[in-house]
Order: structure tokens, then C-alpha cells, then sequence
């Protein structure tokens, strides 16, 4: 499935916010286009003495007394509208709200007039920040609910996958998916779909605004558009590829970092501080590499749409200069076609970027969802509930991790209740994989596993696991308190029984001597008792 479209699912559960967001884009965008044409009013209000609304042709009366210096006593007149033609019903709209905008805009004397342009302007420009304002937050709130939500997801799944799936891959790299992969899918859906309607709205704004002033213009404008379109897929493209790299290098750096801290202990003992430096220099240098790469060509959006867009805006100055100067369209038409032309490139410039932050966040959101896609122990499945009364049979069981190569083999043998079972042999005989058969944290190759003549494959995963007490080689402690790592995963446990489980594995008596008894914070890993005081 499209990365995009599996992002889209954790969006549902917003759609109302999703649809206010919308919404306060396109009054945001409308409100800013609705600024930009206050440049020929205001320009107006300043130049000309008089204003009056017109059929086709405007007359206007200019500061100098109506005289054209080049053309003795006539008065100056503009020509026809250069805009696009617009069906008459538009035209008609469009005529009864420029005539109710200038009779309001335009009435009194010029102070009144300016005074009255400055009070408009003063609200729109609020009205229009406290959308832009709202647009933000939303925007805000969305990005972290869904990010939240991926989170949650994708830390919940990694607690049912297999033991296969963590002997294969660094921690570091697990962490990295959770942590910096997910956080560069921040603007993968709400982020990117926000400022595209944004910026396109604008955009449109724009152009209706310069196709309104002047359709030959607009044409000359569009002419870099298709270099700019191929030039910014070839950019694409590349970006996805150093995308890619520069995330597994920070995968790679942060395992290298994982690794350092845990096994500090060892790191010293040894006096390999200086090793483990270069190890995690060398991750680092290349992260900065791969990274520098992917911001080179990152880098390359934006000034090519630029400097496109200046090559563009050169020859507008030009082709629409002349027109002024042979009368076809009214300097101040030119001054808004100029100022939309300027206004359009941020909106343009701002799509063009948003191609880096997409290609960033698809590559991320490959990378998290393959941990998605990877199948879950069935924790929750409907198979038989475990009971042990009698006997706990191997039945010519034989396992392999690597095809080809058995770690076990025909291993047969009796457990009942009560007894007590040594397994010996020499490192890697597969002691540790035999037992972990037992709880299904592998499956059997071939042979079965029963448990009161019951198929542990076919029992209910939960229930089979609920049977055990697990003591592990390696032991596992969590920087909480002595109570809570004692009472793991049972919340509200008296202290009594708390207590009693401490004097079972005697370690109540070195407990009860620590600063705060039960509730002494142990630290990370326990590193604050000594290797006896964890086993127990």
C-alpha cells in the first residue's frame, strides 16, 4: 500500500479538525490575495485627483492636470482591458463589486480617502493573522496527534514481534526508527497537505489576479514553468536516494551510541574509551557525509525556481513597461501585476521546497512501516488455555535458525511437577534455545512441544506464557524503584506481597538497609547494587 495512504489512517480520527483546517487555509489565502489588490486603490488615492468608475476604458484624472507632456493639450486615456475576458455574468458581478468598492473607497476629500484605505487595511491584515495564527496551531496539533498515534502503533507492535526479529537488528537501529524516523514524518501528511492547499490557493489568487490585468503578460510567465517542473523531479529523485542513506547512517551512528553506553562497564575494564571514539566517529563522519549530500540536493529547489523566476520577472519588466509607455494598461495595473508576480514566487518557491520534506518523510515512512509489516506473535489468539498438572513432553523436537544448519536435534524428554532439570553442555550447545522453546518464543523446526499431552502450538499464547517464571542469564533491571521493578507489571501490589517475594529470593534484609527501603530509585539497568543484590 502507498506510504501516504497508510499515513492517511492515522489522520481519520481528526477529520473535523482536518476540515477546519481547510477551511482556515482558504479564508487565510483569500485574505491575502484580497491584500495584494489594495495596491492600485492606495496607488490611486495618492496620484490621481479624482476617481470614477469606467466601462471598458478608464479615464482617469492625473496630477498633472490631465495633460500628457508628450502629446500637448490631450487628456491621457488608457485602452482596453488587457485582462482575460470573463463570461458576462462574472463581468457583471465583477463590475457591481468594483462600483460598490470605489463608491465606498473613494468617497470625500483625499485625507478621508487615505484615512479610510489605512482603516481597511489595519483589519484585513488582523483578520487575516488571527486565521494564520489558528492555521498554525492546527496544523501543529494535527502533526503531534498523528505522530502520537504512529508512535503508539508502532511501539505496541514491536512488543508482540517474534525474538527472531530483535536477534537480527541493532538496538540502535530499532531506536532510531522510533524515535528520529518517526519525528521526520512529521509533516508527511498534515504538514505537506496544509501548505500545498496554502500555497496553491495563493498561487491560483495570483494568477486570476495577473490573467485579470493582463493575459499576454501571464503568458510570458509561464514559459519557465516546464524547465522548472523537470528540473525539480530530476532533484527529486536524487534527494530520495541521499535521503535514504543519511537515515540508515543515523541508524547506524545511533546503534554505535547504544552500544557505548551499555556496555560501559566493559569499554573502561578494557581501556578502549579511544576505540570506541573512532568506532563512533567513523558512523558519524559518515552520517555528515551522506547527509551533507542529501542537503546539497535539497538545497537546489530553491534557487532554481529563483533564479527561473527572475529570468521570468526581466522580461515581464520589460514586455509590461512598454505597454505603459504605448498606453495599454494603467502604470498602477502594472504595479499590481509586478506585486503579484513577486507574491506568487514565495508560494511557488515554498511547493517546490516542500518536494525535500516529502521525499524525507516517504523514505522515513518506508522505513517505520516495514517493522509494521513484519507478523506479530498472536498474543490474542483463540487457541486452547494452557494447564500444567501432569507432564510437559519434547517429542523429537529439532530447530534451525539458519535453514540447513540444526541447533537441536531429535531432542526427547519428560518434565513433571515438582522436579527439578539440569541442562548442560558446552557454550552454543543450544541450552538457552531449548528452553526458550518451551514459551514459543521460537517455534519447533520439527518435533512438538506438549503440555499435558496438549500442543503448545496450539495453545492460547497468553495463557502458555502466564504458566512460567522466567529468571533470565542476563539480568534485566528498570530505572524505577526497588517495589516497582519487584512488582513488574502488576500495578497497586500491596507491599506485603512485595515484601514476602523479596524474602523468598533473600534479598529483603540488603533492601531494607538502603536509603529509601522499597521505594530507593536503583538507576538505569540497576547500576546502583552490585551484581548479587540484581540476580536477586
Amino acid at each position: 500500500m502507498n506510504t501516504y495512504a497508510r499515513l492517511l489512517k492515522y489522520v481519520a480520527p481528526y477529520w473535523r479538525r482536518v476540515i477546519l483546517l481547510v477551511v482556515t487555509l482558504m479564508i487565510f489565502a483569500a485574505l491575502s490575495g484580497i491584500s495584494l489588490t489594495l495596491i492600485p486603490p492606495f496607488l490611486k488615492i495618492l496620484l490621481y485627483e479624482d476617481v470614477a468608475p469606467s466601462e471598458g476604458t478608464e479615464q482617469v484624472k492625473d496630477p498633472l492636470a490631465g495633460k500628457d507632456p508628450l502629446a500637448g493639450e490631450e487628456p491621457l486615456a488608457r485602452g482596453p482591458s488587457q485582462g482575460l475576458p470573463l463570461p458576462s455574468s462574472l463581468a457583471r458581478v465583477k463590475r457591481s463589486l468594483q462600483g460598490a468598492f470605489e463608491s465606498f473607497m473613494y468617497a470625500g476629500s483625499a485625507q478621508e480617502r487615505l484615512y479610510r484605505f489605512c482603516k481597511v487595511l489595519l483589519l484585513l491584515v488582523i483578520v487575516k493573522n488571527l486565521f494564520g495564527y489558528l492555521q498554525m496551531y492546527l496544523t501543529e496539533f494535527l502533526e503531534q496527534s498523528v505522530l502520537y498515534r504512529i508512535r503508539k502503533h508502532v511501539f505496541g507492535h514491536m512488543q508482540n514481534l517474534p525474538l527472531s526479529f530483535y536477534d537480527r537488528e541493532k538496538t540502535g537501529h530499532i531506536m532510531s526508527r522510533l524515535t528520529n524516523d518517526i519525528h521526520l514524518m512529521r509533516g508527511a501528511v498534515i504538514g505537506v497537505m496544509a501548505s500545498i492547499i496554502s500555497n496553491t490557493l495563493m498561487a491560483m489568487i495570483a494568477v486570476a489576479i495577473i490573467l485579470l490585468v493582463s493575459w499576454r503578460l501571464t503568458l510570458v510567465t509561464l514559459i519557465v514553468i516546464p524547465l522548472n517542473v523537470v528540473l525539480i523531479g530530476v532533484i527529486g529523485r536524487k534527494l530520495k536516494k541521499r535521503s535514504m542513506r543519511a537515515q540508515e547512517g543515523m541508524a547506524d551512528m545511533t546503534a554505535n551510541l547504544e552500544e557505548a553506553i551499555a556496555g560501559v562497564r566493559v569499554v573502561k575494564a578494557f581501556n578502549q574509551g579511544d576505540f570506541e571514539k573512532k568506532r563512533f566517529d567513523r558512523s558519524n563522519v559518515r552520517h555528515l557525509r551522506q547527509f551533507i549530500k542529501m542537503q546539497l540536493w535539497g538545497s537546489l529547489s530553491s534557487p532554481t525556481s529563483e533564479v527561473l523566476g527572475t529570468l521570468s520577472m526581466i522580461f515581464i519588466l520589460w514586455y509590461g513597461g512598454s505597454l505603459v509607455l504605448d498606453g495599454s494598461i494603467p502604470p498602477e495595473n502594472l504595479i499590481l501585476f509586478v506585486g503579484a508576480m513577486l507574491w506568487v514566487v514565495t508560494p511557488i518557491k515554498n511547493l517546490s521546497k516542500l518536494n525535500t520534506v516529502v521525499q524525507q518523510c516517504r523514505t522515513a515512512g518506508e522505513r517505520v512501516f516495514e517493522i509494521l509489516d513484519i507478523d506479530a506473535e498472536p498474543l490474542e489468539d483463540k487457541g486452547k488455555d494452557a494447564v500444567f498438572e501432569n507432564v510437559i513432553a519434547f517429542e523429537s523436537v529439532e530447530f534451525e535458525y539458519i535453514p540447513g544448519r540444526p541447533v537441536l536435534r531429535d531432542v526427547s524428554f519428560d518434565v513433571r511437577p515438582g522436579e527439578v532439570i539440569a541442562i548442560v553442555g558446552p557454550s552454543g550447545a543450544g541450552k538457552t534455545t531449548l528452553v526458550d522453546l518451551i514459551p514459543r518464543f521460537y517455534v519447533p523446526t520439527r518435533g512438538r512441544i506438549t503440555i499435558d499431552g496438549v500442543n503448545t502450538g496450539e495453545m492460547s499464547l497468553r495463557s502458555l506464557r502466564s504458566l512460567m517464571g522466567i529468571v533470565t542469564q542476563e539480568t534485566i533491571l528498570f530505572n524505577d524503584s526497588v517495589k516497582n521493578n519487584i512488582a513488574y507489571g502488576v500495578e497497586d501490589r500491596p507491599l506485603e506481597d512485595v515484601i514476602a517475594a523479596a524474602r523468598m529470593a533473600n534479598a529483603h534484609d540488603f533492601i531494607s538497609h538502603m536509603a529509601d527501603g522499597y521505594d530507593t530509585l536503583i538507576g538505569d539497568r540497576g547500576v546502583q547494587l552490585s551484581g548479587g543484590q540484581r540476580q536477586r
